[in-house]
């Protein structure tokens, strides 16, 4: 946490508060969170505005003009509009302050996160194909499967293949296409590919209508929790009944992540 949704619902909530806000400055606290650029480095953004936000996998991306500020929120960032709205004071990394007098604070209390600094739009090289792009498509999702060896759960959660995925939305979307997180890539046949393909993006967009799912550290840009939680089927259910036949959810560790699913209506 926070995956795709989850940043996507951030970028969506960003855009009418903050497009066009033109910054009067910046301060940045964990440095140590810094990536490729040092503090000073974003006193470049004072009078800048910004034009757009941009998300790609889980990283959200600020348009400034020519400067591409990049945050990555880990497994607790989240976006505050007011410093009064934190908990955890101590644990706001980067303060922004606009000419308006609007506020922007970035608080990530696992300290998991990271902020990157470019003067290009970021391309992000060895990151995979945005599964609510235009790029997402049935062939080139069936080319990956059909070069790799393992298993579903682990190919799904690898940035390398496909963006923004993280142990949620694996175990949900395996749920919908019917499949077992054990099943082989390689290995399917051409109905459950078909079926995995339509499954990605449909968790996934339905996950941002629900403004992502909260189970600890994420809120939206307004404080709220998400609601998506409220509609999971397979995710924290171990040993509740399946929506679907009955029997109880299954919880399994595979690449040190928990893992749910359903053993007879996932094959």
């Amino acid at each position: 946490m926070p995956e795709l949704p989850e940043v996507e619902t951030i970028r969506r909530q960003l855009l009418p508060l903050y497009r066009g806000e033109i910054f009067r400055e910046i301060r940045l606290s964990a440095l140590a969170a810094l990536q490729n650029c040092r503090a000073e480095d974003f006193q470049r953004l004072a009078g800048k505005r910004i034009d757009d936000f941009h998300r790609r996998g889980k990283f959200l991306i600020f348009e400034c003009q020519g400067i591409y500020p990049v945050f990555h929120l880990g497994m607790s960032g989240i976006f505050l509009k007011s410093k009064a709205e934190s908990l955890y004071p101590q644990h706001i990394h980067a303060e922004m302050r606009f000419k308006s007098g609007k506020e922007l604070f970035f608080q990530d209390m696992r300290r998991f996160g990271n902020i990157r600094l470019y003067s290009e739009f970021p391309q992000f090289p060895g990151l995979g194909i945005d599964p609510l792009g235009a790029e997402f498509t049935a062939g080139r999702l069936n080319a990956l499967l059909a070069a790799k060896k393992m298993n579903l759960k682990q190919f799904l959660m690898d940035q390398r293949y496909i963006a923004g995925i993280g142990n949620i939305y694996a175990s949900e979307i395996l749920f919908r296409a019917r499949l077992s997180p054990r099943r082989k890539t390689h290995e399917l046949k051409s109905r459950e590919r078909a079926a995995l393909f339509q499954a990605i993006p449909a968790i996934l967009a339905s996950a941002v209508e629900n403004f992502g799912t909260t189970y600890s550290a994420y809120r939206t840009v307004t404080g709220e929790s998400g609601e998506n939680q409220h509609f999971l089927q397979v995710y924290q259910r171990e040993g509740e009944p399946c929506h679907r036949c009955g029997r109880a959810i299954i919880k399994t560790v595979m690449g040190s992540r928990s893992t749910f699913y359903c053993e007879k209506c996932q094959r």
